[in-house]
């Protein structure tokens, strides 16, 4: 009889991250607990322990991994952004996002349902808004400091959740999809604004 295969960290937490998914998507945030998510994997309460102590440091590792999901879009198609035209090419991506319907996206509308309630994951939003803020500066030139604008910033991530939020608790990404040239305007439109408004240094 063959041995079983001894598991690395990366495939260990990404077994504890795949459980925890499943759980919050079934019962919400707020409801998932770590017994729960335990029960999905292979490994023991003391396994899942040694790298996770709540269910909300799996969940922030869960959404960085949708960072770096998002990213790596961006990436792929950086060879489409002309010079002078990062403002579309950003309000594209983000329009993108909104409409995107992978298996995180749920997961994110329950995180930003759940922040209202629990407080305490209003840390957690700035932690991945500055994750975002660091993978982005890593993919752009030095000469695109505009998309880092802390106002703009901020309005730009609030307003693409009211967007996410009504995509998938509204219903309304059909629609979204529909009229993206709509949203693309608006987000092209903002980007504009803040780039007149700045040097573009970072």
């Amino acid at each position: 009889m063959a041995a079983a295969k001894r598991l690395s960290e990366a495939e260990r937490k990404k077994e504890i991250m795949d459980s925890a998914a499943k759980v919050i998507a079934a019962k919400g945030l707020g409801k998932a607990t770590m017994e729960d998510i335990i029960a999905g994997t292979t490994l023991s309460k003391g396994g899942v322990y040694h790298y996770y102590g709540n269910v909300t440091e799996i969940f922030k590792d869960i959404m960085i991994g949708g960072i770096d999901y998002r990213n790596n879009i961006i990436k792929e198609h950086l060879a489409e952004c002309e010079k002078g035209g990062e403002s579309k090419f950003m309000a594209k991506q983000l329009v993108d996002k909104v409409i995107d319907n992978n298996p995180l996206m749920p997961l994110y509308v329950e995180f930003l349902i759940e922040k209202k309630r629990n407080p305490e994951l209003n840390n957690i939003m700035e932690e991945l808004q500055e994750q975002t803020k660091e993978r982005f500066k890593a993919i752009w030139s030095d000469d695109s400091g505009w998309l880092f604008d802390p106002q703009m910033f901020q309005f730009v991530t609030d307003f693409m959740n009211a967007l996410i939020m009504a995509s998938d608790v509204l219903d309304a990404r059909e629609n979204f999809k529909k009229n993206r040239q709509h949203l693309e305007a608006i987000f092209t439109y903002l980007f504009e604004q803040v780039k007149e408004k700045t040097d573009g240094s970072l």
